[in-house]
Protein backbone atom coordinates (compact mmCIF):
# COMPACT_ATOMS: atom_id res chain seq x y z
CA UNK A 1 0.00 0.00 0.00
CA UNK A 2 1.58 3.47 -1.35
CA UNK A 3 0.95 6.52 1.17
CA UNK A 4 -1.38 7.88 -0.89
CA UNK A 5 -3.44 5.24 -0.62
CA UNK A 6 -2.94 5.15 3.21
CA UNK A 7 -3.50 9.04 3.03
CA UNK A 8 -7.10 8.86 1.06
CA UNK A 9 -8.12 5.56 4.11
CA UNK A 10 -6.99 8.48 6.77
CA UNK A 11 -9.03 11.14 5.29
CA UNK A 12 -12.00 8.47 4.66
CA UNK A 13 -12.06 7.18 8.54
CA UNK A 14 -11.47 10.46 10.04
CA UNK A 15 -14.94 9.93 11.82
CA UNK A 16 -13.44 7.15 13.43
CA UNK A 17 -10.25 9.46 15.12
CA UNK A 18 -12.50 12.66 15.84
CA UNK A 19 -15.21 10.11 17.55
CA UNK A 20 -12.54 8.89 19.86
CA UNK A 21 -10.85 12.86 20.71
CA UNK A 22 -14.66 13.46 21.63
CA UNK A 23 -14.83 10.27 24.14
CA UNK A 24 -11.49 9.54 25.33
CA UNK A 25 -9.15 12.93 24.85
CA UNK A 26 -11.72 15.36 26.46
CA UNK A 27 -9.29 15.76 29.34
CA UNK A 28 -6.58 17.42 26.42
CA UNK A 29 -8.90 20.09 25.31
CA UNK A 30 -8.25 22.40 28.25
CA UNK A 31 -4.10 22.40 26.32
CA UNK A 32 -5.16 21.15 22.58
CA UNK A 33 -7.65 22.13 19.84
CA UNK A 34 -9.25 18.82 18.70
CA UNK A 35 -8.15 19.31 14.98
CA UNK A 36 -4.62 19.30 16.82
CA UNK A 37 -5.08 16.19 18.33
CA UNK A 38 -6.58 14.71 14.85
CA UNK A 39 -3.79 15.88 12.98
CA UNK A 40 -1.88 14.26 15.30
CA UNK A 41 -3.24 10.88 15.53
CA UNK A 42 -3.30 11.12 11.43
CA UNK A 43 0.63 12.00 11.24
CA UNK A 44 1.43 9.25 13.23
CA UNK A 45 -0.65 6.73 11.27
CA UNK A 46 1.73 8.39 8.41
CA UNK A 47 4.38 7.59 10.65
CA UNK A 48 3.18 3.77 10.98
CA UNK A 49 3.04 3.26 7.55
CA UNK A 50 6.21 0.44 7.20
CA UNK A 51 3.99 -1.72 9.91
CA UNK A 52 0.95 -1.18 8.59
CA UNK A 53 -1.11 -4.16 6.07
CA UNK A 54 -4.38 -3.43 4.62
CA UNK A 55 -6.55 -6.37 5.72
CA UNK A 56 -10.31 -4.87 4.92
CA UNK A 57 -11.71 -1.74 6.58
CA UNK A 58 -12.94 -3.64 9.73
CA UNK A 59 -8.84 -4.10 10.54
CA UNK A 60 -7.89 -0.49 9.28
CA UNK A 61 -10.24 1.00 11.67
CA UNK A 62 -9.02 -1.16 14.88
CA UNK A 63 -5.61 -0.18 13.38
CA UNK A 64 -6.28 3.46 13.66
CA UNK A 65 -8.09 3.01 16.36
CA UNK A 66 -5.19 1.48 18.66
CA UNK A 67 -2.76 4.22 16.87
CA UNK A 68 -5.42 7.29 17.77
CA UNK A 69 -5.05 5.86 21.33
CA UNK A 70 -1.53 5.70 21.53
CA UNK A 71 -1.59 9.21 20.44
CA UNK A 72 -4.10 10.46 22.72
CA UNK A 73 -1.81 8.31 25.66
CA UNK A 74 1.28 10.31 24.34
CA UNK A 75 -0.45 13.52 24.64
CA UNK A 76 -1.50 12.88 28.12
CA UNK A 77 1.68 12.24 28.95
CA UNK A 78 2.98 15.20 27.73
CA UNK A 79 0.72 17.36 29.95
CA UNK A 80 1.51 15.97 33.06
CA UNK A 81 5.06 15.85 32.54
CA UNK A 82 4.52 19.31 32.18
CA UNK A 83 2.61 19.92 34.80
CA UNK A 84 4.59 18.36 37.45
CA UNK A 85 6.47 20.57 39.62
CA UNK A 86 4.29 23.67 37.88
CA UNK A 87 2.57 23.65 40.95
CA UNK A 88 5.86 25.55 42.32
CA UNK A 89 6.02 27.78 39.50
CA UNK A 90 2.33 29.04 39.93
CA UNK A 91 3.47 29.26 44.01
CA UNK A 92 5.87 31.70 43.45
CA UNK A 93 6.34 34.70 41.61
CA UNK A 94 9.21 35.88 40.41
CA UNK A 95 9.91 39.31 41.36
CA UNK A 96 12.23 41.75 39.27
CA UNK A 97 15.01 40.60 36.76
CA UNK A 98 18.05 42.11 38.62
CA UNK A 99 19.37 39.56 40.99
CA UNK A 100 20.20 35.68 40.66
CA UNK A 101 18.53 33.84 42.35
CA UNK A 102 15.28 35.43 41.65
CA UNK A 103 13.50 37.02 44.93
CA UNK A 104 10.74 34.10 45.24
CA UNK A 105 7.99 35.07 47.51
CA UNK A 106 4.80 33.32 48.21
CA UNK A 107 1.93 34.17 46.84
CA UNK A 108 -1.32 34.19 48.77
CA UNK A 109 -2.19 31.63 50.95
CA UNK A 110 -6.37 32.03 50.48
CA UNK A 111 -8.91 28.68 50.19
CA UNK A 112 -11.84 28.08 48.94
CA UNK A 113 -13.36 26.77 46.12
CA UNK A 114 -13.11 30.08 43.20
CA UNK A 115 -9.34 30.10 44.78
CA UNK A 116 -9.02 26.45 43.77
CA UNK A 117 -10.29 27.17 40.49
CA UNK A 118 -8.14 30.29 39.84
CA UNK A 119 -5.09 28.31 41.00
CA UNK A 120 -5.79 25.54 38.45
CA UNK A 121 -6.91 28.01 35.60
CA UNK A 122 -3.26 29.28 36.59
CA UNK A 123 -1.70 26.18 36.21
CA UNK A 124 -3.02 25.27 32.46
CA UNK A 125 -2.05 28.35 31.66
CA UNK A 126 1.81 28.23 33.08
CA UNK A 127 1.38 24.66 31.27
CA UNK A 128 0.43 26.10 27.97
CA UNK A 129 3.19 28.48 28.40
CA UNK A 130 6.45 26.56 29.25
CA UNK A 131 5.09 23.90 26.13
CA UNK A 132 5.78 26.84 23.91
CA UNK A 133 9.31 27.71 25.59
CA UNK A 134 12.54 25.24 24.28
CA UNK A 135 13.47 22.45 26.22
CA UNK A 136 16.12 24.51 27.81
CA UNK A 137 14.45 27.52 28.80
CA UNK A 138 11.64 24.82 30.36
CA UNK A 139 14.58 23.23 32.12
CA UNK A 140 16.09 26.36 33.42
CA UNK A 141 12.70 27.45 34.39
CA UNK A 142 11.98 24.79 36.19
CA UNK A 143 15.21 24.38 37.86
CA UNK A 144 14.91 27.86 39.11
CA UNK A 145 11.76 27.14 40.53
CA UNK A 146 13.44 24.28 42.26
CA UNK A 147 15.64 25.97 43.87
CA UNK A 148 18.51 24.12 42.38
CA UNK A 149 21.71 25.68 42.92
CA UNK A 150 23.46 27.26 39.61
CA UNK A 151 26.35 25.60 40.03
CA UNK A 152 24.25 22.25 39.41
CA UNK A 153 22.37 24.14 36.52
CA UNK A 154 25.93 24.94 34.85
CA UNK A 155 27.25 21.46 34.97
CA UNK A 156 24.37 19.81 33.65
CA UNK A 157 23.76 22.90 31.09
CA UNK A 158 27.98 22.72 30.56
CA UNK A 159 28.01 26.68 30.85
CA UNK A 160 30.19 28.82 32.98
CA UNK A 161 28.26 30.53 35.89
CA UNK A 162 27.99 33.29 34.40
CA UNK A 163 26.22 32.48 31.12
CA UNK A 164 23.86 30.05 32.94
CA UNK A 165 22.77 32.71 35.21
CA UNK A 166 21.89 35.03 31.89
CA UNK A 167 19.99 32.01 30.22
CA UNK A 168 18.21 31.74 33.28
CA UNK A 169 17.09 34.99 33.32
CA UNK A 170 16.07 35.41 29.78
CA UNK A 171 14.48 32.07 29.96
CA UNK A 172 11.90 33.45 33.30
CA UNK A 173 11.31 36.35 30.84
CA UNK A 174 10.04 34.49 27.87
CA UNK A 175 8.15 32.03 30.36
CA UNK A 176 6.56 35.50 31.29
CA UNK A 177 5.80 36.45 28.15
CA UNK A 178 4.65 33.56 26.86
CA UNK A 179 2.63 33.20 29.83
CA UNK A 180 0.80 36.52 29.64
CA UNK A 181 0.46 36.15 25.96
CA UNK A 182 -1.57 32.08 26.83
CA UNK A 183 -3.43 34.37 29.28
CA UNK A 184 -4.57 37.25 26.40
CA UNK A 185 -5.69 34.61 24.33
CA UNK A 186 -7.13 32.17 26.80
CA UNK A 187 -9.90 35.10 27.37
Amino acid sequence: MTENDLASLLVEHRDVMESLVSREASGLLKFENPEDIVQGMILKALGSEATFKFQGIPAFRSWLTTIARRHIADRHGHWSALRRGSGRIIRYSASGTDGFPFDLTPVGTQTGPSTFASRREQCVLAIRALDVLTPRDRDLVRWICDGMPLSEQAERLELTGESTRKAGQRALERFRKAFRLVARTAQ
